[in-house]
């Protein structure tokens, strides 16, 4: 369980470093960023497939990089949504036949499933909408719970037990991402919180004593310890005012 974590944080990693590196990554450097995780080659093929996908070269080494001509902008989420549907619309292949072929492990079964259902994540990505986290970020995390669930389709005994058990996985990646966006920003707003109680205090503290206060006095005055003070002022970025405050300690 906990391989699984890991991989969804460094494919996530890996993603940003593509878009960062204007949408190119190498597969030197995927197989480097995966080294400690007990990945087959098939897994790689599947993560190379993955993203470019999304727009992101990946060429086997950093000379073969620089040979590349750089990528064009991003695509945009209708385009991407436009290229799949025609993938699909394309395909003679239905849905059951393709969960059976994963089920008996045939070769491209899996990359060939992975086409079918990244329409599906776009479609269900948008049904989150108003969750305060963008559609790009809930289909890369729709994309990664595809890829992991993946690994356990041919424990199933019926190709609807393998679909149910692969919206299941794709629904709680987003479900998880939705989670730790809200908890990010709670933790952010106590944060804030915080800081503001702070700086009320050290502004009352002010008037009452005419003079810069001390971190000591504040936690006297607040019956807080002062390495929480710190803390919470650290937090603030005001670096400026930290240094006001510890001058006078």
């Amino acid at each position: 369980m906990e391989n699984r974590y890991v991989f969804r944080e460094v494919l996530s990693e890996i993603k940003d470093a593509a878009d960062a590196a204007g949408n190119v990554i190498t597969k030197e450097e995927i197989r480097e960023r995966l080294k400690e995780l007990p990945l087959t080659e098939e897994h790689f093929q599947m993560i190379y497939k993955y993203l470019e996908e999304q727009g992101v070269r990946v060429p086997d080494d950093a000379k073969e990089a620089e040979e590349l001509p750089k990528e064009q902008e991003e695509l945009s989420l209708s385009i991407y949504l436009e290229e799949l549907k025609r993938l699909i619309e394309e395909s003679d292949v239905d849905e059951n036949e393709l969960l059976r072929d994963v089920m008996e492990k045939k070769p491209q079964a899996r990359e060939r499933l992975i086409e079918w259902y990244l329409p599906l994540i776009c479609q269900m990505a948008d049904e989150y909408d108003g969750k305060e986290i963008p559609a790009e970020d809930l289909i890369q995390e729709g994309n990664i719970g595809l890829l992991l669930a993946m690994d356990t389709l041919d424990t199933f005994d019926s190709p609807a037990a393998c679909q149910a058990h692969l919206l299941n996985c794709v629904n709680q990646a987003m479900e998880d991402a939705i989670h730790a966006n809200e908890e990010t920003k709670k933790s952010n707003e106590g944060i804030v919180s915080r800081v503001n109680h702070l700086n009320e205090a050290i502004h009352n503290l002010e008037e009452e004593l005419e003079h810069k206060v001390s971190v000591d006095e504040l936690s006297a005055y607040l019956e807080m310890p002062a390495a929480e003070i710190e803390d919470v002022l650290r937090m603030s970025g005001d670096q400026i005012e930290i240094e006001k405050i510890e001058k006078n300690r």
